[in-house]
Order: structure tokens, then sequence, then C-alpha cells
């Protein structure tokens, strides 16, 4: 019998959103968050060091002091703060993108600031007692893969999708441009827009204006152009 891959060994969640529409997320095990996470150290000690250049050079303008404290601010931002901004900007570190990976709440959602800030801050029980030994046997223990800060904060991390297929507007063989949208958007108003884009092929040309009709603040446009720009909104959402 062949040895199983490591993907196989990740468990595949299925998660039920509103209106019956169904998501699957393939949790990401340790290997590869291992994988992750040392990426990501060095992309964090490339910009020490290139702080460290840049402060260098300015300490003669401004001063050791001040360049000493800018350092400081900028050691500490990192430490803390270049995970949360990521994770919740973009879904995930450099590290985990270059993998594949995403974070995510447990219900699919976009992870949320506040889980973002408790899921790295109890890095430091993960860790414990050294080498993340406490986070490691969290996540064999877990169906889901979570380590600690995951447990508290009630997260994931996923495998991206990069298999979707792109959205075509019926009678159409031109995929949707992705079209990001101008303003934020709150998690139910993201899954809406995704949904209008998966049921596009069910409805007749009056019903997708009038659906569309309802978002023209957002797209600033109606009729068949605002049909093509919300479904481009939604190819972006789906895939960002």
């Amino acid at each position: 019998m062949a040895a199983p891959t490591p993907d196989r060994l990740d468990t595949m969640q299925r998660i039920e959103l509103a209106a019956g529409v169904e998501v699957e997320l393939h949790p990401a095990g340790p290997v590869v968050r291992a994988k992750a996470w040392l990426l990501d150290v060095l992309w964090m000690g490339l910009g020490y060091l290139l702080a460290g250049v840049v402060v260098a050079l300015s300490a003669t303008v401004g001063g050791m002091e001040i360049g000493g404290g800018v350092y400081l601010l900028f050691m500490f931002f990192m430490s803390w703060g270049y995970r949360v901004v990521f994770e919740v900007r973009r879904g995930a570190t450099p590290g985990k993108k270059s993998c594949g990976l995403k974070v995510v709440m447990t219900s699919g959602a976009p992870v949320t600031w506040t889980a973002a800030v408790l899921r790295n801050l109890l890095r430091v029980a993960d860790f414990l007692p050294s080498c993340y030994l406490t986070g490691l046997v969290s996540c064999l223990l877990s169906r889901r893969f979570q380590r600690l800060g995951d447990l508290v904060a009630d997260t994931m991390v996923v495998y991206r999708q990069q298999d979707a297929s792109p959205v075509f507007l019926p009678q159409e063989s031109v995929p949707v441009p992705a079209v990001p949208p101008a303003v934020a958007l709150s998690w139910e108003e993201r899954a809406c827009i995704i949904r209008f884009n998966e049921n596009l092929p069910m409805w007749s040309e009056s019903r997708r204006e009038e659906l569309a009709g309802q978002l023209e603040v957002l797209t600033g446009m109606t009729g068949p152009e605002g049909v093509q720009r919300l479904a481009g909104i939604g190819t972006w959402l789906r895939d960002s």
C-alpha cells in the first residue's frame, strides 16, 4: 500500500453558511505551517536588516538616540503587528501565502482584528516549553490542526483554493475581470456577492439586473453594466 501524501493527512471540513451555501475548508497540518513560519522568520529578518541599515545611515543626521528609538518601535511592530496586519488585510502573511495557506475563522469567514490579535498573542503559550512544542501537540490533537492560539481565537489555517474556475456571464465566452470594491464590505456582504456570482447562470437577464440594481450604491451602475461590475467584484472577493 502506498504511503499517504502529506495533503491527505489534512482533513477537509464542510462549513454551511447562510441560505444553505456550503464551502469546503482544508485545514493545513503542522509541517506546511512550520515551513510558512520559517519563511516569515526570514522575511522578518530581512526587514530587521534593512531597517538597521536605514537607522545606521540616518544616525548621522538625527542622532543615534532617535534612530535607536525608531528601530525599537520597528522591532516591536514586527514582533507583534507583522502577522496581525497581514492576516487581517491579506488573509495570510507572506510566508503563509507562498505556501498556499490563509487564516480564517472556523466559520469560513475572514479573520477579524480581535481574532488575529488573540491568536498571535498566544504564540507565547504555544512556544512553551520551547520550539512551539505546546502548539505542535495542540495541532496533532485537534482535527482542524489548531494550536492554542487558534482554539482561543476560533481560527484555523487552511489551504487556499487555487483551482477556482473563472466566472462567465451567461452567453459570454470571456471571463469576467476581477474588480476590487470601492468600499470595505462586511463578511455577510461579501458572501452575498459571491453567491450572486454562483447563481448567475440560473437567473434570467431581468432578474440579474434587478438584483444588481439593489447594489447600485456599490457599483455605480445599473442594467447590464451593473451586472458586469457586480460580477467582477464577486470574482475579486472570491480570489482574494
